[in-house]
């Protein structure tokens, strides 16, 4: 298995970039998935039906989608965690 913990940043369908901090994991058969985590609150509205997009890290680029949009945490004032799950290669 093969890990990946540190910076991305995640591009939605229009264009938009949100800085992140990434845990992913890929398994033997390449199939990757992990979470997303936000620091900066404000951009719960923004990112709060986010279903899919691209994630860039170290210029590389990947697909994903996120199977549940109503999984982010109650608390407004901690951190968001998105999960997903990759499509195709992984970034890392």
């Amino acid at each position: 298995m093969t890990t990946y913990t540190g910076k991305a940043i995640l591009l939605t369908e229009d264009g938009t970039k949100f800085d992140t901090d990434a845990d992913l994991t890929k398994d033997a058969s390449g199939s990757w998935r992990g979470t997303l985590t936000f620091h900066d609150a404000t951009l719960f509205r923004a990112l709060l039906n986010v279903s899919d997009g691209h994630l860039l890290i170290d210029q590389k680029t990947a697909e994903f989608i996120r199977p549940h949009t109503s999984d982010w945490t109650a608390n407004p004032a901690s951190p968001r965690v998105m999960r997903i799950l990759g499509s195709g290669e992984a970034p890392f």
